[in-house]
């Protein structure tokens, strides 16, 4: 896997031309890592993942020897990491100001415990790693099944209404 990281160097490097030494190539992606430390977007307080990459980013750039392709990589792995991460993290926001919405209004007690508990969820989601936001967030994101046919309810309707033709 290293050699596919020496090749993406040399290529950036053929790219840039001869005007860049390897140095300043390097001093730029150091760079760029130390500007993941300084700008954090979205949840991450207590989003372990998160963390971990921020700790590998400021091992890199705090060990001088850290080779140039190691450092690419761990660019190249945090920004696909951090842009999944920010792209769920809205997914997840965007369903919560839609339960949001839906919750005040919701007059079937049964759906109101059900988008109750999956804002909790899809909120508890927002601190958790790429993969578990995915599985909550498609978790979280149906409509109340109670909607169209609660068979208890039914059956009250069923007997009340028989009840009242008999009355009559």
């Amino acid at each position: 896997m290293s050699w596919i990281w020496s090749l993406f160097v040399l290529g950036f490097l053929i790219a840039q031309g001869r005007s860049e030494s390897l140095g300043d190539v390097n001093e730029e992606v150091t760079k760029e890592l130390k500007s993941y430390l300084e700008n954090f977007n979205g949840s991450w307080k207590d989003n372990t993942e998160f963390l971990n990459w921020i700790s590998k980013i400021r091992a890199a750039v705090k060990n001088n020897n850290t080779a140039l392709t190691e450092k690419f990589q761990l660019r190249f792995n945090f920004e696909t990491y951090n842009i999944e991460r920010l792209f769920l993290e809205q997914q997840i926001l965007d369903r919560i100001e839609e339960l949001d919405s839906i919750i005040p209004h919701q007059k079937i007690q049964k759906c109101l415990a059900f988008y109750l508990e999956q804002r909790s969820h899809l909120k508890t989601a927002l601190k958790q790693t790429n993969k578990k936001k995915i599985e909550r967030f498609a978790e979280n994101s149906t409509y109340c099944p109670y909607y169209n046919f609660d068979v208890n309810e039914h059956i009250k309707n069923l007997l009340g209404t028989s009840k009242r033709q008999n009355v009559l």
